[in-house]
């Protein structure tokens, strides 16, 4: 009989965990027959019916979480009628807390696992290929003919039992990796379900780094480590992060969800030694209001926090993300705005405005008619207002969300946005004056060409009665040029002082010399297929410090950044 793990990602480039260490245990166990299918919320319910129909799975086991539990529900529905034989079980983080209300709702679901699934994998496969009682499997919530039953949890597995999820890396090329190598959280974080269980466990390290010598030597672009706070126990990360550091293979990059007021000075000292780009820290500050971060059992020091980021960030070696969430108990629009702009002084590589997910299983959820909170009655059960924000509020940080993610997050306007930032009070107002015109003008309604994104901001700009003046031109051109070359500009832009040195430039890639010093990784290639992957962009000041001085660029597109950005330098040359 044959067992499939369903996993229906955001993306196409996420993985899945769960699934893949549910079917290398199957069959590290015996059970052969097992397979993993793996889909993204993009694909039509119609198109994973049939793929999932063809499988001839006679049982199926579904990943759920708030992303995708409203289409695995519908498409369960239809696979029940096609196959009715075939036994349907959830189990995830989104089913683990109301599986009684589920299967009440859902008479075509046959199972849910509760809580961790490792623990009741066997059991429940020898349940479902063997016929054992069903009692017999832990966690388990189910079906005895009209009555819904549960049983008890056993105890969580070490995780030295956890196998390696990516037996053949080369399937995985150009995808993001999930890692842990801890289970648990020690605080409290009220709407957060890993504050239900107060403590951690640990993979040994030596386990850890056979696991990373293979991302390693595979050249991964990505490795994100979930574990909820991975620097909780000092002396265990800092193993990790030098081991990392000894064994960088100078491409591969990790991304960890750290608590930054945990950093001391040691841990502060070592990590502005990391390779730039090796290393991602998200950092969820949430909010600055002490009231809000009481009630939501964050105790900690934001001015000791953001002071800490900023020391990371000093350096520029390490990928910083800070988190802010809308939505919390005692924020109103006025504790906001001030929150965003004390993360802001920062500047981050990218600010991640999120808004209050109502979890079920969280004592957020337990306390939400306290807070007067609305929240939509379907996943991602998202915050619509509380006491002290009004769904139009709500509304106006949406809009603010989407110009921090397209001109701020994305990082391909960072010289223009912040030459615009200098001339407004606070980052707050600029973005959200130019949200308000954004939407105001039915831009969200619309998809827009790159160039454009920089013909609205122009608009924007001469719309607070401002003039765009040629130096914000260049600023523009040289965002353009640090992550394309610039075929096609926007339509304000001139771009006469490039021309005027068309021959310099061409000349450029003709001499042996330059392309020796500069271009060390071409000197096998035609001058001709150089100018193609490469760009020398002259401007008339320099677009970094803004000195009143000529500047030639070179723009090798070939090396990139983990954000994308090529890599660029000064050259020490210019046209008589």
């Amino acid at each position: 009989m044959k067992t499939l793990f369903i996993a229906i990602n955001a993306k196409y480039i996420h993985t899945n965990l769960a699934v893949r260490y549910m079917q290398l245990l199957a069959e590290q166990n015996g059970f052969n027959n097992t397979a993993i299918a793996e889909y993204t919320i993009n694909h039509r319910i119609p198109q994973l019916v049939r793929e999932i129909y063809l499988t001839k799975a006679d049982h199926m086991i579904f990943s759920c979480y708030i992303w995708n539990i409203e289409m695995i529900l519908e498409l369960c529905c239809q696979l029940k009628m096609l196959l009715p034989l075939s036994k349907l079980i959830l189990a995830g983080p989104e089913v683990s807390y109301n599986s009684i209300e589920l299967l009440q709702k859902h008479s075509f679901i046959d199972g849910i696992i509760r809580g961790e699934g490792e623990p009741s994998l066997l059991p429940l496969l020898k349940h479902l290929q063997s016929g054992t009682c069903a009692q017999t499997v832990p966690s388990f919530t189910y079906r005895n003919e009209c009555t819904l039953c549960q049983t008890n949890p056993e105890p969580l597995i070490p995780l030295s039992q956890l196998p390696f999820p990516y037996p053949d890396l080369q399937k995985e090329k150009n995808r993001i990796l999930y890692f842990e190598c801890t289970r648990g959280c020690p605080f409290q974080c009220s709407y957060c379900l890993s504050s239900i269980e107060n403590r951690v466990r640990y993979m040994p390290l030596e386990q850890v780094f056979t696991s990373l010598d293979l991302f390693l030597k595979h050249n991964v672009r990505q490795v994100k480590f979930v574990d909820r706070t991975f620097n909780c126990n000092k002396k265990y990360a800092l193993a990790i992060w030098r081991y990392l550091k000894e064994h960088d293979n100078g491409i591969t990059n990790f991304h960890f969800e750290i608590a930054g007021e945990l950093l001391d000075k040691d841990t502060i000292s070592f990590l502005s030694k990391i390779r730039k780009g090796q290393f991602q820290f998200e950092v969820g500050v949430q909010s600055t209001n002490p009231q809000t971060l009481s009630a939501i059992t964050r105790n900690m020091k934001t001015e000791q926090l953001l002071d800490i980021c900023k020391q990371i960030d000093y350096r520029g070696n390490i990928h910083l993300h800070l988190d802010l969430i809308a939505g919390l108990p005692f924020e109103n629009i006025e504790s906001f705005k001030n929150s965003f702009n004390q993360v802001f002084k920062i500047r981050p590589q990218q600010l991640q405005l999120g808004f209050l997910k109502v979890l079920k299983g969280s004592a957020m959820h337990r306390n939400a008619n306290q807070y007067g909170m609305t929240y939509t009655p379907k996943a991602p059960y998202e915050i619509l207002e509380t006491k002290w924000l009004s769904f139009k509020e709500i509304i106006f940080l949406k809009d603010i969300e989407e110009m921090v993610n397209l001109y701020y997050n994305s990082g391909r306007f960072h010289h223009i946005i912040e030459h615009m930032l200098q001339q407004f009070t606070t980052p707050f107002d600029f973005f959200a004056q130019l949200g308000t015109y954004y939407t105001e003008n039915k831009y969200h309604l619309l998809q827009h060409a790159k160039e454009q994104y920089y013909e609205i901001l122009r608009e924007f700009w001469q719309s607070t009665n401002r003039i765009f003046t040629s130096e914000m031109e260049q600023l523009c051109i040289y965002d353009i040029c640090l992550h394309e070359k610039p075929k096609k500009l926007p339509s304000f832009t001139d771009n006469t002082y490039q021309k005027k040195y068309r021959d310099w430039i061409f000349q450029f890639y003709e001499v042996p010399q330059h392309i020796k010093a500069y271009l060390a990784n071409y000197i096998h290639e035609s001058p001709k297929r150089i100018a193609k992957i490469t760009h020398l962009q002259l401007f008339p000041f320099h677009p970094e410090t803004n000195a009143a001085i000529p500047t030639a660029i070179l723009f090798d597109y070939r090396q990139r950044d983990i954000t994308g950005k090529a890599h660029h330098q000064i050259l020490p040359l210019l046209p008589s």
